[in-house]
């Protein structure tokens, strides 16, 4: 009989809102890269790290093996997201992903998990910056977030300064953070670079 594979006790969150103005609206969850929709996509790369996985959407009324996790308050963009998301997780740590990186791995995520020990954030940061889209978040975060919330503060590094926080640079493990890993789709031009590189290395 086979033995069942016992995941971390971590959350993973697909965030899939946003309204993807450049792209003249269309839904980036479904946009195909192979066989798989972008949001098919990240959640297997999220399913072996969590044990349980989420999808941060005020659009969708369901999807399988996932729950909904509509924001609590409207308007507060990723970091009201991440808010949300923290609160409704059975677990005491996150990570989020946003759904339009299709090139993030689960060894990249991995990398996070293994170093989130004494740190309430663990964050990768490539020469582009900090990567808050594709980070690990711990509960401990909450009441530092929600004092940025209620000043009307959306940006999401903001309560950075309130939490212990370890960055990873992504310069020290190219063998894991390779040159694309963070590339996201916002436009056309991005969606046809991305789908560029995926047709070279599939």
């Amino acid at each position: 009989m086979k033995q069942k594979t016992v995941k971390p006790p971590i959350s993973g969150v697909v965030l899939a809102g946003g309204r993807a103005g450049r792209l003249n609206g269309r839904d980036k969850t479904r946009l195909q890269f192979g066989e798989q929709t972008l949001l098919e996509r990240t959640l297997g790369i999220l399913d072996p790290l969590c044990d349980e996985k989420l999808i941060s959407s005020n659009s969708r009324s369901s999807y399988p093996g996932c729950r909904i996790i509509p924001d609590r308050i409207a308007g507060q963009g990723p970091l009201g997201a991440l808010y949300s998301c923290l609160l409704a997780a059975r677990n005491p740590d996150l990570f989020i992903v946003a759904t339009d990186m299709p090139f993030i791995t689960t060894a990249a995520l991995a990398k996070l998990y293994k170093e989130h020990t004494n740190f309430d954030v663990v964050i990768p940061e490539s020469p582009d910056g900090m990567q808050p889209l594709a980070a690990l978040y711990s509960r401990r975060c909450l009441k530092p977030i929600q004092r940025q919330l209620q000043k009307d503060n959306f940006k999401i590094r903001s309560f950075f300064p309130e939490v212990r926080v370890k960055v990873i640079n992504c310069l020290d493990f190219p063998e894991i953070y390779h040159k694309h890993i963070f590339l996201n789709i916002n436009s056309p031009a991005d969606l046809h670079k991305a789908l560029t590189l995926y047709a070279q290395t599939n």
